[in-house]
């Protein structure tokens, strides 16, 4: 006779699901928002007029 599930651990499973996905949602929005910081500097340096924002590193 196969055995019933327990309530809780379909609970569980299903609040574990959501967590690892808002992780992975929060860590893909850090780093689009880097990336955008990133080409916002870049942009900023060509509208200047220097030719050498390939190499534009900003500070931590």
């Amino acid at each position: 006779m196969p055995q019933a599930r327990d309530p809780d651990e379909s609970g569980r499973r299903r609040a574990i699901a959501a967590l690892l996905f808002l992780i992975v949602l929060v860590a893909g929005g850090v780093w689009l928002a880097d990336a955008l910081r990133r080409e916002a500097a870049r942009e900023d340096c060509l509208a200047s007029g220097r030719r050498d924002c390939a190499v534009l590193r900003s500070d931590p």
